[in-house]
């Protein structure tokens, strides 16, 4: 008896890191959409330029668009929770309330955007994961001027 506790204990030890790894790999798509669409609230929204964030952040420059929110990011990971243990999959979510968002739309160069500030309701799309992994629509509420 002693020794099969042993084996099962051992067993345990070494399948504990791999769960781990599992459940922070379900959160790479939730990761990767904040890296490419989270603007951090510690800089000023007026601050942020399209041609740096678009370099600075790899987005792809085939895109004609991207979508940055700002915002705290509790905001956005919160959009997929239906309580807090149940979280909306594989569904699109319209946001309770509007976001700051920058638009940036490519010029007829490629390496040069435009800037578009607004506030703006946005649908998200939640995973399977039940994180948001895609900006899928925008309503415009309002634009914010420079």
């Amino acid at each position: 008896m002693a020794s099969t506790l042993k084996v099962l204990g051992s067993l345990l030890a070494l399948l504990f890191p791999l769960c781990g790894f599992l459940v922070h790999s379900q959160n790479l798509s939730w990761r990767e959409f904040m890296k490419q669409h989270h603007l951090s609230t510690n800089w000023e929204f007026s601050k942020y330029k399209c041609n740096d964030l678009m370099r600075e952040r790899g987005i792809p420059k085939n895109k004609n668009y991207h979508i940055f929110i700002y915002t705290l990011w509790h905001k956005i990971e919160r959009i997929c929770l239906r309580n807090w243990r149940d979280p909306y999959r594989n569904v699109y979510i319209w946001a309770p309330y509007p976001f700051k968002t920058l638009k940036c739309i490519r010029k007829n160069s490629k390496s040069n955007y435009k800037d578009y500030k607004s506030y703006s309701f946005i649908e998200f799309h939640c995973s399977r994961n039940g994180f948001v992994d895609v900006v899928e629509d925008m309503r415009l509420l309002e634009v914010i001027s420079n």
